[in-house]
C-alpha cells in the first residue's frame, strides 16, 4: 500500500468477542454499498471512560465472505492495523493472522485486508 493513500496508522488489538453483519460503504473504482462483517475486541487492560468507549465501536471491519472465517477467531487474541485517509474520510484494515493456525485463505495467504471503507464503518 502506497504512503500517499492514508495518513493514520493505528496499532488494533484485544480479544474478539461479537462479529456482526452489516453493510458500509465501499469506496474506489466500484464505489457502492456492500455487505461487511464488523469484528468487535476488547481489551482486558484498565480502561478510561473514552477507551471503553471506543470497545462498543467495531475494531475490524471486512467483506462478509469471511464472516464464517472470522466466527472461527471468537474468543482469540487479534492485532491489525487500521489505516485511515483523513483527507477522503476512509479506512482501510489489516489483520495478522499468522499467529491462528487452521485460518488460511488463499495460497497459503494468512492475512486479511479490507477494501477502503468510508469511515463512518466505525460508527455503531
Amino acid at each position: 500500500m502506497a504512503h500517499s493513500e492514508y495518513d493514520t496508522v493505528e496499532l488494533r488489538t484485544g480479544r474478539l468477542h461479537k462479529i456482526r453483519r452489516s453493510e458500509a460503504r465501499m469506496l474506489g473504482d466500484d464505489d457502492r454499498m456492500v455487505e461487511v462483517a464488523k469484528c468487535y475486541c476488547r481489551s482486558h487492560d484498565v480502561l478510561t471512560a473514552a477507551e471503553a468507549e471506543s470497545q462498543r465501536r467495531p475494531t475490524f471491519v471486512f467483506p462478509v465472505q469471511f464472516f464464517s472465517n472470522l466466527e472461527g477467531l471468537i474468543g482469540k487474541e487479534l492485532e491489525g492495523r487500521i489505516y485511515t485517509d483523513s483527507a477522503r474520510r476512509r479506512v482501510k484494515f489489516y489483520l495478522d493472522l499468522k499467529e491462528h493456525a487452521g485460518f488460511q485463505l488463499e495460497e497459503g495467504d494468512r492475512d486479511l485486508r479490507s477494501p477502503w471503507y468510508d469511515d463512518n464503518v466505525l460508527k455503531e
